[in-house]
């Protein structure tokens, strides 16, 4: 942000340069999510097992239905108890949580195609494509407001 500040940067990119950020830091402050009446304390044990899954996981291609195997749901299940709990599907929350980091991974210096690597792409043309579309501006535009 501060480099940003200092180049003088758009309005509107320091906006979302600070909104990045602040985004992350409150990812950190809020709370563990707490099951509702409808789901078995059980299942949304499993079901915060899948979230840190995805959290830990961001360079791996993790499907819906390797995740319900691995923390022993079903798909459905998986996907109706995730979006109770954390009001969103696992699919949208790992895609969120990916381009949150790579966003992170390319302020610090890393390369398009190592952030892209790092966050599960395989092609880096792919994550440039989705990472346009999420923020609004290609990642190689990190690079040059840092400049």
């Amino acid at each position: 942000l501060q480099a940003c500040l200092q180049t003088g940067g758009s309005r509107i990119q320091q906006h979302i340069h600070a909104l990045s950020l602040l985004g992350e830091q409150l990812e950190a402050l809020l709370p563990e999510p707490r099951p509702t009446q409808h789901i078995a304390s059980v299942d949304a044990e499993r079901i915060v097992q899948a979230r840190e899954i995805l959290l830990s996981e961001l360079d791996r291609p993790l499907t819906l239905t390797y995740l319900g195997a691995r923390v022993g749901l079903g798909e459905q299940k998986l996907k109706q108890g995730f979006r109770r709990m954390f009001g969103t599907t696992p699919q949208h929350f790992l895609h969120q949580q990916r381009m949150r980091h790579a966003h992170a991974l390319l302020e610090s210096g890393q390369q398009v195609a190592q952030a892209a690597y790092a966050t599960g792409y395989r092609h880096p043309s792919n994550f440039s494509s989705a990472f346009t579309r999420f923020f609004g501006y290609a990642p190689k535009a990190i690079k040059r407001r840092k400049s």
